[in-house]
């Protein structure tokens, strides 16, 4: 029986310490949990907290260039997934404190901003209405809500 490495504890210092030869020292079981995690372990190798300006670009730019970039090509071969989050390592000698970049949640003025897209446009995706929201300036808005019947106090509940 083998045991789940830790996220925290043992992926992440190896992945900062450049542990390739790590990959090929697991067991089936362990491989499988560490390869589970890659989605995660994207967002928190690119994010790194501290005050050196060079470390968190270095983060950021190597893990976008090296292991997102052909993500689509690349996500079912775990190794080769595992030696690109290495190769993203600063120094191998250090470990960064790794934070989590948490997914961007719209707010309650654009999903109102979509929710009044979706009455005008029924048949709309909503991906596509929610990048309309994000690409219409007010102005175009209130315009676009104008010439569909609504008055000012309509206008002004939407908070557009």
């Amino acid at each position: 029986m083998s045991t789940r490495l830790n996220l925290f504890k043992e992926i992440i210092p190896a992945i900062d310490q450049n542990m390739k030869e790590l990959w090929d020292m697991l067991d089936e079981d362990q491989k499988k949990g560490v390869a589970g995690d890659f989605w995660n372990l994207n967002r928190y190798i690119s994010s790194v907290k501290t005050n050196n300006l060079e470390h968190n670009e270095h983060f950021l730019i190597l893990v976008n260039e090296l292991y997102n970039k052909n993500w689509a090509s690349v996500s079912k071969e775990n190794k080769l997934l595992w030696l690109l989050l290495c190769a993203c390592s600063h120094d191998s000698k250090k470990t960064f404190f790794h934070e989590w970049i948490p997914l961007k949640r719209t707010s309650d003025g654009s999903t109102k901003t979509v929710q009044f897209l979706q009455k005008l446009y029924p048949a709309a995706k909503n991906d596509d209405l929610e990048v309309l929201a994000k690409i219409t300036p007010k102005k175009e808005l209130i315009k676009l809500a104008k010439a569909h019947g609504m008055d000012d106090k309509e206008i002004n509940d939407l908070k557009l």
